[in-house]
């Protein structure tokens, strides 16, 4: 038998594959500190335990105990690292753009006793990376303590926070603070507070790139708001829609375009956003009136699992969001709550950590480390290799880009403090579609030239190894999850086309099935084995005509916002004469078609930058922005109709005058998918970085643009049907 850096002790009959493990190895992190394991094992409830040495004076596990034992072979049952240790207690994560995850706990004042830190409100954040297995301290520095906040993704990557703690000392309380993550330069900063403070609050991407935050601790009023574009909060004035509105709402965007809530309340209700909103009670979920510590999953568009919750219960149920009826599936195999669900690469859903017993937040003898994966297709729950570490309250899990698992966190409560409960480390599980049935790594399929950004109904050529063994492909957003629910995560399915070396992949069409913001792009193949993820960004923001926009451009990059707009003239007013370059199109500046942008020669005047571009026929239209050097800046619009007589802009007072120039953009003539530069999904180092913008202006506009001749060879490429040799990985 041999060792392997997973944890598991695996009978191969080879000693090369064996080595191919450390592939998926995690370095130790050698900086990291606090107490491994603080709660001795019960065991008796979770029948796939084997037992496990505990020293009670030091609090840890005896060192010939440190690995988890597989159950059944890694192709069956996965494998589990070894749990590292952690800066902090994983209380909060959420995956970036660029492959790593951002976790994070408290203030000092919430895990000791000091009375000189109850004025801190820094709270303790990582940046942790899982490929080197590095963690840099990225502590905010906006005196909000994030802990027990909602968080999730805005449409350029960013992480919202809605809310954190007001208390001290061990007290809690809500927080009307709005704080912004932006994982570009890594750094932090305020935004307008929201109208009511709050705690334990959810927050759900919306269909137009706005943000909903629902519920929370102490009853807040309005019950729920909406983050603007213009970086505002837009009450919803709801009344009291639900008796159990101080948990964290299971909220999920749906394919009709409002906001289903559907835990941990007995409803599936309604949330209309636009405008003042409003709230339409539905019929009970199932026959469990509170399901609280309970998780969820969106595994497939309009399609929700339920699993467990309340008193640990093994139920598990299926909720069509479209009639808001429910089904029953398999029940787990260990009922649990306080435990995570997971959406893995190959569409599956994962089940871990929890307790069995019904204790509201820890359990010291009723910690389940039986770990169960549910298939979609079949229903049935399948009991996987036990993980090694107690994940009770405050554990997280969330899938990686290389199709793993993290797994990390428990503790900092007061019945947490009282038994010794907390785990700061983490632990990676590796599913077993990454192995072949002798135990060896399995060959995965390989992606290549895969954009970094697409829009909606788009279709993208990109390479891939074996391209007759693919199956499926499919999106997953980028989770941000805490306290049981991952209040992002969502599986979008894809069509494709298979050629020789290369697929035809379509995005989702609807904005309200991929909210705009960005995901994990997996091919699997026809044994069930998934790429790696390359990160994607789907989509453009939608504000309305007459909507404050307030935007930070990075340097060198461009950004795109959609409008429906009715033929006639279309005016922007900039706020901020930063330079910043306005075009205007019926395509993004970053898609096929672009040549047709006309580029703005703005007015200037009293500190406003103003543009006028003609609107021919009515549609879709884009605006986008560049700049060469980072700028935070804001920017409002006006229609104006062609019955207006297309009354030209005139400044406030005296300055420069004169018409900017324009070109009437021509809608783009259908053209064959073009095969985009990007993210390359080969090597895991690169995953999910982008790749660098091309300047706009640099293309020339008109129909015998170097670009159009880029096009037409493409579309002689493409009649040859991709011969081998094309796209080949």
């Amino acid at each position: 038998m041999i060792t392997n850096c997973f944890g598991a002790r695996l009978q191969q009959a080879a000693l090369a594959q064996a080595l191919l493990l450390p592939l998926l190895c995690l370095p130790s992190v050698l900086n990291a500190h606090g107490n491994e394991h603080g709660v001795p094992d019960g065991g008796a409830k979770d029948p796939l335990l084997s037992p496990t040495s505990f020293n009670a004076d030091s609090g840890t596990r005896s060192s010939s105990q440190r690995l988890a034992v597989p159950v059944v072979s890694a192709a069956q049952g996965g494998l589990w690292s070894e749990v590292e240790p952690w800066p902090l207690v994983a209380v909060h994560a959420a995956l970036l753009p660029n492959g790593k995850v951002l976790a994070w706990d408290a203030t000092p004042d919430d895990a000791d006793d000091d009375p000189h830190t109850t004025d801190n409100y820094t709270t303790r954040v990582t940046l942790w990376d899982p490929i080197t297995g590095t963690h840099v301290e990225t502590n905010n520095d906006t005196d909000t303590d994030l802990f027990c906040a909602g968080s999730a993704h805005l449409w350029d990557g960013r992480v919202l926070f809605a809310g954190g703690d007001s208390g001290t000392a061990g007290d809690n309380g809500p927080l009307s603070n709005t704080n912004i993550y932006d994982p570009e330069t890594n750094t932090w900063r305020r935004a307008p507070n929201m109208l009511a403070p709050r705690w334990y609050s959810s927050v759900a991407a919306l269909g137009n790139g706005e943000m909903l935050t629902f519920g929370g601790g102490y009853l807040p009023t309005p019950a729920g708001e909406v983050f603007q574009f213009d970086q505002t909060w837009r009450g919803l004035p709801i009344t009291n829609p639900s008796p159990y509105l101080e948990d964290y709402q299971w909220l999920q965007a749906t394919p009709d375009g409002d906001v289903l809530t559907f835990g941990p309340g007995n409803s599936v209700s309604v949330i209309e956003t636009e405008g003042s909103g409003s709230f339409r009670p539905g019929p009970q979920r199932d026959n469990i009136d509170l399901r609280d510590y309970g998780s969820y999953a969106m595994f497939d568009v309009g399609r929700i699992l339920v699993a467990g919750g309340g008193e640990s219960t093994n139920s598990s149920v299926v909720i069509s969001t479209d009639t808001r009826q429910t089904s029953d599936t398999s029940s787990l195999n260990v009922g649990r709550r306080q435990h995570n669900l997971t959406i893995l690469a190959d569409g599956s859903v994962l089940a871990t950590g929890g307790n069995t017993d019904g204790t509201r937040y820890v359990s010291a003898t009723g910690g389940t480390k039986v770990v169960e994966r549910w298939d979609p297709a079949s229903g049935r729950w399948d009991v996987m290799n036990p993980m090694f570490a107690d994940r009770q309250y405050h554990s997280v899990a969330m899938l990686l880009p290389d199709g793993r698992v993290l797994s990390a966190g428990g503790g900092i409560c007061g019945d947490c403090y009282a038994i010794g409960y907390e785990e700061m480390n983490s632990e990676i599980y590796s599913p077993p579609y990454l192995f072949a049935p002798d135990g060896s790594l399995a060959v995965r399929p390989r992606l290549s030239s895969v954009p970094d950004q697409v829009n909606y109904a788009q279709s993208v050529v990109m390479g891939v190894s074996d391209a007759n063994s693919i199956d499926r492909m499919h999106l997953i957003k980028l989770g941000s999850v805490t306290h049981s629910q991952n209040q992002e995560q969502r599986l979008v399915p894809l069509e494709f086309e298979k050629f020789s070396g290369a697929v035809s992949v379509t995005f989702p069409s609807s904005r309200y099935v991929a909210p705009p913001g960005h995901y994990l792009l997996y091919a699997v193949n026809n044994d069930g084995v998934p790429s790696l993820g390359a990160t994607v960004r789907v989509g453009h923001p939608r504000p309305l005509v007459g909507e404050t926009v307030r935007h930070d451009l990075g340097a060198n990059s461009t950004e795109s916002f959609e409008y429906q707009l009715s033929a006639g003239r279309f005016r922007v007013i900039v706020d901020n004469i930063n330079p910043v370059t306005l075009m205007f199109g019926q395509s993004p500046a970053r898609s096929v078609g672009n040549e047709n942008l006309s580029i703005c020669e703005p007015v200037v005047a009293n500190g406003q930058s103003v543009c006028e571009f003609t609107v021919p026929s009515s549609g879709i239209w884009y605006l986008s922005q560049q700049t060469t050097q980072r700028v935070s800046y804001q920017f409002s619009t006006q229609a104006i109709p062609v019955a207006s007589g297309l009354t030209p802009y005139e400044p406030p007072s005296e300055g420069p005058t004169g018409q900017p120039s324009e070109q009437a953009p021509s809608t783009p003539a259908p053209v064959t998918p073009s095969v985009p530069e990007g993210n390359n999904a080969e090597s895991p180092v690169v995953v999910g970085s982008p790749a660098p913008d091309i300047p706009v202006q640099s293309v020339t506009v008109g129909a015998f643009s170097w670009y159009g001749m880029a096009v037409l060879w493409g579309m002689l490429v493409l009649g040859r049907r991709y011969s081998v040799g094309i796209l080949q990985s």
